[in-house]
């Protein structure tokens, strides 16, 4: 299989082994694994990350869109699915024919999804979501009344199963004493609720709350599921817990030298005229740039790796191009293979969280930003699986 390497985009479905094995490990024996393949999982490709986790042994997957879905069942991907997000009613019907399970955050919105199976024989898998203080989506858990008595509406829908219940931590990655006693209040209002419900017979199979911060931290709270998203990509949650589980990321991200060329003290480069070099200077281009997802916000801020060296961008990050300056590496030529982040050919591994904290962001955006124009290379050793050619 060959692909167009101008920039490119290599998966390592062994590390993404490595990471599953790994966050495995600390599980309790029985806890499912739900793999989180929302935005092409984290802009790694969806299909083939999901079909290497089956293979491994994942038990679930989840989205966050009905679109998602669809592309892993196209896919012939056929462990259940979960979508995170809303779905609009009238779907109901193609989610049941696509084998499809719904969050479901509202009596209302509950309400909407049986009206849209009304006068058919149709059941729609579903599990409730409750907000135990993300205030984003869900039912109020800590409202027991109120939402118990909406719960119990739910229950009693003819088109609605109910398979799971879960909610979302918001900082279970932080080890700060304030947020771990969030985290735990959480974890409580989220229990006491499901005890509540099983006192009125609501008795989901599925119970789940970990994300990545809290499979790593409180593996104690598992229940019968957890959600890694980003560590199973091998990217820690947050700062504090980076090393607190080994893993290894499996994006690295290489662009191709197009041309090299040595200018003179006073050379103005890129958009603006805003860098002006200061004495003779080695200028590398690489066929890189913001809509490839190397943000302008990076401009005179990033560095990538060439050669045993770290070089820097000079000039404004343009649509297609960046400009590097390779002064320190009198080798450099077109040709060479200029890693962006992740793992270089000699070994050495540049952390993606090195550009997301210049760029003043996370490492999740940064992977999610890498655009469809960039394929994406799948592969276990040397031999590659699959090419993500997103264009041609």
């Amino acid at each position: 299989m060959k692909t167009l390497k101008r920039t490119w985009a290599d998966i390592s479905l062994d590390d993404l082994e490595y990471n599953y094995r790994s966050i495995r490990s600390r599980l309790p024996s029985g806890t499912r694994y739900l793999g989180v393949m929302k935005a092409d999982a984290y802009g790694h490709g969806a299909v083939p990350v999901s079909r290497a986790l089956a293979d491994l042994g994942a038990e679930y997957l989840a989205v966050s869109n009905l679109e998602e879905a669809v592309q892993l069942r196209r896919g012939e991907i056929r462990l259940p699915i979960l979508i995170l997000g809303y779905t609009p009613p009238e779907y109901a019907e193609n989610m049941i024919y696509l084998d499809i399970t719904q969050e479901v955050h509202s009596l209302e919105y509950a309400k909407e999804l049986d009206a849209s199976l009304a006068g058919t024989n149709y059941i729609l898998n579903v599990h409730l979501k409750l907000d135990t203080g993300m205030t984003r989506i869900g039912f109020f858990a800590y409202d027991n009344e109120r939402t118990l008595d909406e719960l119990k509406q739910v229950a009693a829908l003819p088109h609605l199963r109910i398979e799971g219940v879960f909610m979302h931590f918001c900082v279970a990655d932080s080890t700060a004493g304030e947020d771990v006693a969030f985290t735990r209040l959480q974890f409580q209002r989220f229990t006491d609720m499901l005890s509540a419900m099983e006192g009125v017979g609501i008795r989901p199979e599925i119970r789940h709350c970990c994300n990545s911060g809290a499979t790593i931290l409180y593996p104690e709270y598992a229940l019968d599921m957890v959600r890694p998203g980003i560590i199973t990509y091998g990217n820690a949650p947050s700062e504090e817990l980076e090393g607190a589980i080994s893993l290894r990321p499996m994006m690295s991200l290489h662009s191709m030298i197009a041309q090299v060329r040595t200018v003179p003290a006073g050379t103005d480069i890129s958009y603006g005229r805003l860098y002006r070099t200061k004495e003779t200077t080695r200028v590398a281009v690489l066929p890189i740039g913001y809509a490839d997802g190397l943000s302008r916000l990076l401009t005179g801020k990033a560095s990538f790796y060439l050669h045993g060296a770290m070089v820097p961008v000079i000039g404004l990050i343009c649509m297609d191009m960046c400009m590097l300056d390779v002064s320190a590496v009198p080798d450099a030529k077109p040709g060479d293979v200029v890693t962006i982040f992740g793992y270089d050919e000699d070994g050495t591994l540049v952390p993606c969280e090195r550009l997301a904290s210049a760029q003043g962001t996370i490492n999740y955006e940064l992977l999610c930003q890498i655009s469809k124009r960039i394929p994406r290379i799948c592969h276990r050793g040397d031999k590659t699986e699959q090419i993500l050619q997103y264009i041609v």
